[in-house]
């Protein structure tokens, strides 16, 4: 498990760290990173946006395909393979490819919250083992060796973590003055109006300034369901009458609440930055992309091609009997 973290940690610790040192701003370089992903995502949205295109010129097909075939349905799957064999388009993966490319990031930067000094920072060897320490003599550490019955893996996957929590408790004298001093400069900026984003939000605190963070996650994640449920209500009508697209518009906020009370609050500010930098290039991109347009397009490059096709046919028919 630990090496998978690493493999999905390092890339992004190390890109947050580099925006780190030119801003010296957590929040900031956590902008700056995902912006970053999202400008190297853009071909893969920009390939979605015509994956909508095809599914909407692909309807009038289905249509006549499921009225030909009703009541037979061996025949319409048939029918329906045949189709999107012939179109190159697939009903399982269309769309989903996003999702994928984004789950690795979004692990990386889940599991990058927790080697904030490692990856960020970038403190390495003894100095880091002395932090290390003199963390696993605070009592929230051996509280969280005893929750994990005695199992320290948990405990030590959040022991830098911790280490940030409670760095004015800790033990330094081993360490040396200007790591302290760069970790000290680290905490006064890992801060959201006020909040410390270290600390994971919990359902048993009461009401504290944290929910704030899980609020505006389920706001964003709301934003973008809504968003891409009306989309789909005009490109593809017969879809977004599917319950399912209804529930997936509420599942996914829910999720993302959940997740909140999971990861510290920093894993929330990232969602909250990269549903709303995804939010708004759908917007950009239905306007720049617009499925109307591009359908047109679409139909004008295929007459053109068709065109050019039965050109090449009529001249070879016409010199094969000239010979």
């Amino acid at each position: 498990m630990d090496f998978i973290r690493e493999i999905f940690s390092i890339p992004f610790g190390y890109l947050i760290g580099f925006f780190y040192d030119i801003s010296g701003n957590y929040i900031l370089s956590l902008l700056l990173m995902t912006i970053c992903v999202k400008l190297i995502l853009l071909p893969s949205s920009i390939k979605q946006q015509n994956g909508i295109v095809k599914n909407q010129r692909m309807q009038p097909k289905i249509k006549r395909i499921r009225e030909k075939y009703a009541g037979n349905q061996q025949k319409m799957n048939e029918a329906m393979n045949e189709l999107y064999s012939r179109e190159g388009y697939s009903s399982m993966t269309a769309g989903c490819s996003g999702m994928f490319i984004q789950l690795p990031i979004m692990m990386g930067v889940y599991f990058v919250n927790y080697k904030i000094l490692s990856y960020v920072l970038n403190i390495k060897g003894e100095a880091l083992e002395a932090i290390k320490s003199a963390v696993r003599l605070l009592p929230e550490y051996q509280e969280l060796l005893t929750q994990a019955k005695g199992n320290a893996s948990n405990a030590e996957y959040r022991i830098e973590l911790l280490a940030i929590e409670h760095f004015d408790k800790l033990d330094l004298s081993a360490v040396p003055t200007e790591i302290v001093s760069k970790i000290d400069t680290f905490i006064d900026n890992f801060t959201l109006f006020g909040v410390d984003l270290s600390r994971t939000p919990t359902t048993d605190m009461g009401w504290d300034l944290l929910w704030l963070i899980p609020i505006l996650t389920g706001i964003t994640s709301l934003m973008m369901g809504v968003y891409t449920w009306l989309r789909q209500k005009k490109t593809n009508p017969e879809m977004a009458k599917n319950p399912s697209m209804g529930c997936m518009s509420l599942m996914t906020p829910a999720m993302s609440i959940y997740f909140s009370f999971l990861f510290p609050a920093s894993v929330g500010v990232y969602i909250i930055m990269s549903s709303l930098l995804s939010f708004i290039q759908m917007i950009v991109l239905n306007y720049t992309h617009s499925p109307k347009k591009m359908l047109a397009k679409t139909m004008v490059e295929e007459t053109i091609n068709r065109r050019a096709r039965e050109k090449v046919i009529k001249k070879a028919a016409e010199n094969s009997k000239e010979e």
